[in-house]
């Protein structure tokens, strides 16, 4: 044990790695999987660390991994990998897209000091340890009332804590505005107009 950690610690992480591992942590939490060892047992032909090692950003996940969590784990590989579009492979999850905004808009006020934290609390009604629960656990339910109140704490139009939103996610952020368009467009695409797409681009890729 202590030799697999210190492994792991001499280790870098890479940065888009990390965020990708979040991501597949938080899919494994929603569905219903406390630890990564419980989960990797519906993996049964992976190695032992992988999960973990995906998780904690050590290692950048192959596309083919990531399509087997995210059917395992009833979540999008677009969203998994990207951080864009529904978090459902099926349809919007409003509560985890409300935790995945929450979280943004609380790191946010993070780098603005005590102050800012303090007066996030007060507006939206939160005590801290109401704050660190719901942080911390994506099924911590967030009402409407709650939802409302953080949005106007933090400034932010009405509804916009039920909506996915590409600043929530620094890695979308980073990409031209014309691929996080092209992801958007995809993102919402059913799995046959998904297929025309990609058929449609591999045409005419092969005509520039």
């Amino acid at each position: 044990m202590t030799k697999n950690n210190s492994i792991g610690q001499s280790r870098s992480k890479d940065p888009v790695a990390v965020k990708i591992g979040k991501r597949i942590a938080q899919a494994r939490k929603m569905a219903g999987f406390k630890t990564a060892k419980t989960f990797r047992e519906k993996l049964p032909k992976w190695p032992e660390n992988r999960l973990s090692w995906y998780e904690a950003g050590y290692s950048m996940p192959h596309p083919g991994h990531v399509e087997i969590i995210a059917r395992a784990t009833g979540t999008s590989t677009c969203w998994i990998m990207f951080g864009l579009g529904p978090i459902r492979s099926g349809e919007r999850d409003l509560q985890a897209v409300r935790h995945q905004n929450l979280v943004f808009l609380y790191r946010q006020t993070e780098t603005e000091g005590p102050k800012a934290i303090a007066e996030f609390l007060m507006a939206s009604r939160f005590k801290a340890a109401q704050l660190a629960d719901h942080i911390d656990n994506p099924f911590k339910h967030i009402g409407e009332r709650l939802a409302r109140n953080i949005e106007k704490a933090s400034d932010r139009p009405v509804k916009w804590l039920d909506e996915q939103h590409i600043e929530s996610d620094g890695l979308c952020g980073s990409f031209p505005d014309d691929l996080r368009e092209l992801m958007t467009i995809y993102s919402e695409m059913n799995s046959k107009s998904r297929k025309m797409l990609i058929a449609m681009a591999r045409t005419m890729s092969e005509h520039v």
